[in-house]
């Protein structure tokens, strides 16, 4: 009995100390906070553009990076570019000649708020 009630311990301590040290998530389904983003560089990460709008000049090259475990497209409302399927890991890049502000989402999460803007100047 006095075995048991001392593995019991033994086990609930382990179970307070792994929930205190092991909260911290690397999962690379985070987003990265905006500072670790290049310039032009749009993450998809948490099924959320990173960032969600972008002001850019004519001319600009952007970066979509999937940073998420999920499958990511960038497509425009109007079709003006579509990144196709982006695996995780990969990334894409978009033109952007004509100024102009362009919506653009995901079309497997757009439903759960995935989308964003480009606004060219």
């Amino acid at each position: 009995m006095k075995r048991n009630i001392v593995l019991l311990a033994g086990a609930m301590i382990g179970f307070v100390i792994f929930g205190v040290l092991g909260c911290k998530s690397d999962s690379p389904n985070s987003s990265p906070a905006p500072s670790n983003i290049p310039p032009n560089t749009v993450v998809m990460g948490s099924s959320s553009f990173n960032p969600a709008t972008l002001t850019v000049a004519r001319g600009t090259t952007v970066t979509w990076r999937n940073d998420d475990r999920d499958i990511h497209t960038s497509t425009s409302d109007n079709r003006v570019w579509d990144t196709g399927d982006m695996q995780p890991g990969v990334s894409s890049t978009t033109v952007f000649n004509t100024p102009g502000t362009f919506k653009f989402h995901c079309i497997y999460h757009s439903s759960m708020g995935m989308v964003g803007t480009i606004t060219v100047q």
